[in-house]
């Protein structure tokens, strides 16, 4: 399971679709043309914000608030104007929410997470930017993997004044006062929330602040984060529809990371790939279960950390087919790089759920393509596998290699596991 971030725009539409009602705002990509906004407005106020799955947007000034429809074409240009930090990475805005602004009182904090044996419920009576420094104010609800939140336990554990686990004294916001309106808005909003949460293959989701519109009281979601189990993607096509799966911050995808991706969410296997170092001389075809960051710290400790061109990993049993359109992606990167006497690491540890025969076939595949171009930029084969039928696909990998003039060296499971890097020079 990958938990991967998706844009506050794409959750908030979401949700929308999940009650049946309309998002109405708007997501303003720079790339897409010259900035023309106004005809898209009407004449009320407006927020704007980057949408690029960083948070703390309100500490960096990067927060428009109270802005007429024609001010928001300037706002987004000044912030476009020179690259943005966050952390140590500078990066371009290319990405903006545009919002109504929505006049209220009180705002709230909730959010679900998920962990190995419940979902875990977090809710505060009062926003904060650095909710982590605040967290003794906010209540935890902890429900079983197979259980469901209801109105009895939200009224229980945060409107009857439960003290919190581990502390000595009753928070006074606990002990503050609802009107059965104000506890019937809060009650509805988590509820609706929790159901988003649960039937959207959500792993995370936060909603800081959230409050209700002086106007109608519905429920507006002021400020949100998302991040989706991609392993749900079968389940979920209906209501994910074409969603986007943005790169984190600071970080552009190559076409054949974004080729691999794709291949990933089509399969039940894992499809890793990420580009470290364009003029390194090592690429990895690495398994899963912490296999892949075995060899990679091992390359560390024996000084080839500038020399991984890649992390890889292939993994959950995938298909002769996937396993070839894989390895077709990895030989051509490496076949565009032009610095020769390069390495190729095929290696897995015990191999007891994804097969030997398969793997190997698919890698075989795409060898007899490239064999001549693999020889003329004098590309070494180190392959390391254990499992069930190691010793016949070994030797049917050692025997095509020598077949195709492939430099190749081959270690089974006699030899300890990164044995097999010693023939990196």
């Amino acid at each position: 399971m990958a938990q991967i971030g998706i844009r506050e725009y794409d959750a908030k539409k979401m949700y929308f679709d999940f009650i049946w009602e309309k998002y109405n705002w708007v997501q303003v990509k720079t790339e897409d043309s010259e900035l023309s906004l106004e005809w898209q407005f009407f004449d009320w106020k407006y927020v704007v914000k980057p949408d690029m799955l960083f948070g703390k947007r309100w500490k960096m000034w990067l927060l428009g608030i109270w802005l007429e429809k024609d001010e928001i074409n300037f706002w987004i240009e000044e912030k476009t104007k020179q690259k943005t930090k966050v952390g140590k990475i500078e990066w371009d805005l290319t990405h903006f929410l545009v919002e109504d602004f929505v006049s209220h009182k009180d705002e709230y904090y909730i959010s679900f997470s998920t962990t190995r044996d419940y979902d875990l419920v977090s809710f505060s009576f009062e926003w904060w930017v650095e909710i982590e420094e605040n967290w003794e104010k906010v209540i935890e609800i902890k429900i079983p993997t197979l259980g469901d939140l209801d109105e009895e336990i939200i009224k229980k554990e945060i409107f009857w004044n439960k003290q919190k686990e581990g502390c000595t004294t009753i928070s006074p916001h606990l002990a503050s006062p609802f009107g059965e309106r104000d506890s019937t808005l809060i009650i509805d909003a988590i509820l609706n929330l929790w159901k988003f949460y649960k039937n959207y293959g959500f792993v995370y989701l936060e909603v800081n602040p959230f409050c209700f519109d002086e106007e109608n009281w519905n429920l507006v979601l002021l400020d949100m984060v998302a991040k989706i189990d991609d392993t749900e993607f079968f389940r979920q096509k209906q209501n994910w529809k074409n969603l986007e799966f943005p790169a984190p911050f600071g970080f552009a995808e190559s076409d054949w990371e974004k080729y691999i991706k794709n291949l990933d969410l089509q399969t039940w296997a894992s499809l890793k790939f990420k580009i470290l170092n364009p003029q390194a001389k090592i690429w990895t075809l690495l398994a899963g279960w912490g296999w892949s960051l075995v060899m990679t710290d091992s390359l560390w400790t024996m000084w080839f950390a500038d020399e991984i061109w890649n992390y890889w990993e292939l993994s959950g049993n995938p298909t002769r087919e996937f396993t070839r359109e894989y390895t077709k992606v990895l030989l051509e990167t490496m076949l565009i790089n032009w610095i020769k006497n390069k390495y190729l690491i095929i290696a897995w540890a015990i191999a007891n759920f994804t097969r030997i025969d398969t793997t190997f076939a698919g890698m075989i595949d795409v060898f007899e393509e490239k064999s001549e171009e693999m020889k003329e930029q004098k590309i070494k084969i180190l392959v390391r596998r254990w499992g069930i039928n190691e010793k016949k696909w070994l030797k049917i990998m050692k025997d095509n290699c020598e077949r195709l003039w492939l430099e190749c060296e081959i270690a089974d499971s006699w030899e300890y596991m990164t044995d097999i890097l010693r023939e990196i020079k």
